[in-house]
């Protein structure tokens, strides 16, 4: 659908509905254990940034969600997340939910991801999803390819579920590799050839999180041989991309 009538169909109808299946969840048990959960989670980060690379937690995750934009409705359908930890992918602690979206989503997004409608159908609300993924990372740091895609996208839909604020302290492996392959095409496509990373199916978000975490460990492993030994070193890094 294009943006102009998505956006238009968001001011008649998506929004109105959105607000009134939220206002129906607020106050139930579910809810008050996400907000409970944002709030442990934050509190559980504190001091990691000051932790060495080797012994820090990192969980790595991916989205996959109805589109680009959850200012004009797009929600989250899935969240797959891997620990790395000692620069090494902790296969035996893997997360992957489901979450069913409020509004109807397209076919093509269907068809993309692989989530039928009978899938989302059965699938447990976003504040139980919520719940579930920061139960599984707390005590880490979170990391994304892009972070500013799937951080900020958390955020919203966050907000517009009136829940606490969320701000974690996260690592964008994209702008990590955007220093060490100056001038080079980073996206996942380009460092899962790059690196010859196992290629998985794209857009599981479990599958894209396993690559990613590929990604993040060969990263890591070269700044471990720099003069960069702590968390706090690469967000600094960050801060002046």
């Amino acid at each position: 659908m294009p943006n102009d009538l998505k956006i238009l169909k968001y001011l008649l109808w998506d929004q109105l509905f959105l607000k009134f299946q939220i206002s129906k969840m607020i106050g139930i048990p579910e809810y008050k254990e996400a907000a409970q959960s944002i709030e442990e989670f934050i509190h559980s980060q504190e001091g990691l940034i000051k932790t060495d690379l080797a012994s820090c937690t990192f969980t790595i995750f991916d989205l996959e969600t109805t589109g680009f934009f959850p200012e004009i409705g797009d929600e989250i359908l899935s969240i797959g997340a891997i620990k790395v930890k000692d620069f090494c992918i902790q296969y035996d602690d893997a997360f992957y939910t489901v979450m069913k979206p409020i509004n109807k989503i397209p076919k093509n997004i269907q068809e993309l991801t692989g989530l039928s409608s009978d899938t989302l159908d059965k699938a447990q609300s976003f504040p139980v999803g919520l719940k579930r993924f920061l139960e599984f990372s707390k005590g880490s740091i979170l990391v994304a390819h892009p972070a500013t895609f799937d951080i900020e996208f958390i955020k919203k839909v966050i907000k517009q579920w009136k829940l606490p604020c969320f701000l974690p302290e996260y690592i964008d492996s994209h702008v990590l590799a955007n220093d060490l392959f100056f001038g080079k095409r980073n996206y996942l496509d380009n460092l899962i050839d790059r690196l010859n990373i196992t290629e998985r199916e794209r857009h599981h978000a479990l599958n894209d999180a396993i690559m990613t975490a590929d990604i993040f460990v060969q990263l890591l492993k070269s700044y471990a041989e720099t003069s960069i030994t702590i968390v706090e070193e690469l967000l600094e890094i960050e801060s002046h991309s």
